[in-house]
């Protein structure tokens, strides 16, 4: 039971608005460029399989 209370004093303790401000971060340019070209192949390959297939025939 007293390792139980030791390890909840050995938390440190954040306040509301510190958490807050941590909370949201702009994204790095790369990130950006990244999400882009995940999107961009996903929505290319979409179209590519569906013309392949033919699903709307």
């Amino acid at each position: 039971m007293s390792e139980i209370k030791a390890s909840q004093a050995e938390q440190p303790t954040i306040s509301a608005p510190a958490m807050a401000a941590d909370e949201w971060h702009e994204l790095l340019p790369i990130e950006k460029k990244l999400i882009f070209y995940s999107l961009g192949l996903g929505i290319v390959l979409l179209v590519v399989f569906i013309i392949a297939f033919g699903v709307f025939k």
